[in-house]
């Protein structure tokens, strides 16, 4: 992660974050971020067009900064997210809480309080979903077939494993040919699903291993979690439906994963949580926002 404070002449912190916005990037800038807002305590731009992928705990950053910084009488604006970043945002409607635009003429607007198309897609670009509600699929289009693959691995349940991972994932997404979205919505659950897992899974101290799997089969990219922690079915999330600003951060990474994946199944053997997420491989010329007919059934 990078983050980059540009000089204004006028009032106004103006932060530019380039990379990852999942944990581990979360981890890197959580500091210089929130004393780059909090000491200046100026209306803030948070520049996300060069952010390449947002998580929960991304989102839980910017929430938390926004709600301080409007304790101080402050509005914090996030400008010109991009893709898959954009409809991330508006899945949890974060618009409702921080306004979101697409142009530096209209951030500095709503730092004034004019109103504008805070929540619009710039011109030429597809609208992202407006609600948190996922949307079903009419007509999918046809999936592309995906050169056949698995691969498993094991990691303790420590958060410094998580970067290892993500490199590794990204490398057999890649070597694949896994369309950007599937790609996007694989990395977001093991963001969200994995983090859960290393957290809050354990009441001891001792060292545990969570076996990750990928297999890409016919026109869908399956990932397995399984972990022997505490009992945990991750479809009992949150509603969808709760406002953002009545919503407890903790709990969107579940909405996310919900609202961006095909299927979610969990089922609990042999003292373990094993969890199958699978993801349809829509082409990326082709998906028009979520396109998911989502399952939560668990395995019989």
């Amino acid at each position: 992660m990078e983050m980059t404070i540009r000089d204004r002449d006028d009032d106004v912190t103006y932060i530019v974050l380039s990379g990852r916005l999942d944990t581990p990037g979360v981890e890197e800038i959580e500091e210089p971020l929130s004393s780059a807002i909090l000491t200046n305590e100026r209306p803030t731009i948070v520049d996300l067009s060069s952010i390449e992928f947002l998580a929960s705990r991304g989102i839980g950053l910017l929430f938390a900064n926004c709600k301080r910084l409007k304790k101080a009488g402050h509005q914090l604006v996030l400008l010109n997210p991009q893709g898959m970043v954009d409809e991330t945002l508006k899945s949890v409607q974060a618009h409702k809480m921080m306004p979101i635009v697409y142009d530096l003429d209209d951030a500095l607007k709503a730092l004034q309080g004019i109103e504008t198309h805070l929540s619009s897609s710039p011109a030429g670009v597809e609208a992202s979903v407006g609600d948190s509600q996922p949307k079903r699929a009419q007509e999918l289009p046809s999936a592309p077939m995906a050169d056949k693959g698995a691969w498993n691995t094991s990691i303790k349940n420590e958060l410094s494993e998580l970067e290892g991972l993500n490199s590794r994932i990204a490398e057999f997404l890649m070597a694949h040919g896994v369309p950007h979205r599937a790609s996007y919505a694989v990395n977001l659950a093991i963001d969200e699903l994995v983090v859960n897992v290393i957290r809050y899974a354990y009441v001891d101290d001792e060292t545990h291993f969570i076996d990750i799997g990928l297999e890409l089969d016919g026109d869908q990219l399956i990932l397995r979690i399984v972990d022997d922690g505490r009992p945990f079915d991750p479809r009992k999330g949150p509603a969808l439906d709760v406002h953002a600003e009545e919503r407890e951060v903790g709990g969107l990474g579940l909405i996310l994963v919900l609202d961006m994946v095909d299927a979610l199944k969990y089922r609990r053997e042999d003292g373990k949580n094993c969890v199958e997420v699978r993801v349809r491989l829509i082409p990326d010329a082709e998906a028009n926002g979520p396109t998911n007919g989502l399952s939560t059934s668990s395995h019989e």
